[in-house]
């Protein structure tokens, strides 16, 4: 296995416009690589990084640079707005990261029911006049989710026909994905369905050479948390990573040779015995839960179909799958 190479590259990063992710992009295009900036809006500090790098409409040659596309995770045409917008800009996408996210907003929680709650006299809903009644999904799902979820399914299929770009997919998980709490469950679901989806990914670099890693951050004091701490777990004066820190972790998942095979790499500020603050980064044995029955692993079960999938995907992509 080899480091991965990022000058040069293409990639596109949602949630651009603030924290870990403008942060991510900075690097990005430090290290010689040019980002398609997606996220609802650009907040100063990422417009300041865009204005730095602003691709011109004729540019060409090897000097990184960048583009902005609003977009709306939680819209599936946004989603393929951002694709086609990144390949005609640059003609190519070598890097997709599924940084957008959101921290179970009051909008979007468990615990407070589109529609109001059923009355006790008559079993009926009570008059809503908030406008998620209207909703058909939970915001919190849509955007830390499902909109990942297709933003990679468009990324790999576009990759499975296209070898020569290799292809490289970072997803943001987050602790939550494999702790619970009933404060945001909303959030601790969304998460651990992305730590699975790049889990069972994991097979992709083997069998068609697209690396696929997810980073699972605890505390990270960014816009997410604090634009709503009323639903913080931990209160921003703790141990918490810079948005920096966390992006300079997320690089390494992206460039070096032992990533890339569905890593979930944990990364947390701990205070050590001798009262520093110090930053633990390690990968996560998820392996450690799978059941056993009768002194066998399940994995060990399904290795075959497994096998014959992943050699079946890397001679026909997704086209000849089911036929």
């Amino acid at each position: 296995m080899s480091a991965f190479d990022l000058k040069g590259k293409i990639a596109i990063v949602t949630g651009a416009g603030s924290g870990i992710n403008h942060a991510l992009t900075e690097l990005l295009l430090e290290a010689g690589c040019s980002v398609v900036m997606a996220d609802l809006r650009l907040k100063p500090a990422a417009q300041e990084t865009l204005e730095k790098y602003q691709r011109s409409g004729n540019e060409s040659g090897d000097r990184p640079s960048a583009v902005f596309q609003p977009t709306d995770m939680s819209d599936w045409a946004q989603i393929g707005a951002l694709w086609e917008a990144a390949l005609q800009t640059y003609g190519r996408v070598h890097i997709v990261v599924n940084g957008a996210g959101v921290f179970e907003p009051r909008s979007s929680t468990f615990w407070n029911l589109p529609g109001g709650v059923p009355t006790t006299s008559d079993n009926t809903m009570e008059p809503a006049d908030d406008p998620g009644a209207a909703r058909s999904q939970y915001q919190t799902l849509a955007v830390n989710t499902a909109g990942p979820i297709r933003l990679a399914q468009i990324a790999v299929a576009y990759w499975l026909e296209h070898r020569e770009a290799g292809g490289n997919l970072l997803w943001f998980g987050s602790v939550a994905g494999y702790m619970h709490g009933l404060l945001t469950p909303l959030y601790f679901a969304s998460k651990a369905a992305i730590v699975s989806m790049a889990r069972s990914l994991g097979g992709l670099r083997a069998s068609c050479g697209i690396r696929n890693s997810c980073i699972c951050p605890g505390t990270v004091h960014s816009p997410m948390i604090d634009e709503d701490q009323k639903h913080m777990v931990i209160p921003p004066d703790e141990i918490g990573l810079t948005p920096k820190e966390c992006a300079e972790i997320a690089l390494r998942l992206l460039q070096e040779p032992q990533y890339g095979d569905g890593n979930i790499v944990e990364c947390i500020k701990v205070e050590n015995e001798r009262g520093e603050r110090v930053t633990k980064v390690r990968e996560v044995p998820l392996e450690t839960l799978y059941p056993v029955t009768d002194g066998s692993n399940i994995g060990a079960i399904l290795a075959e179909p497994e096998r014959r999938f992943k050699e079946k995907l890397g001679q026909t992509g997704m086209r000849g799958l089911f036929e």
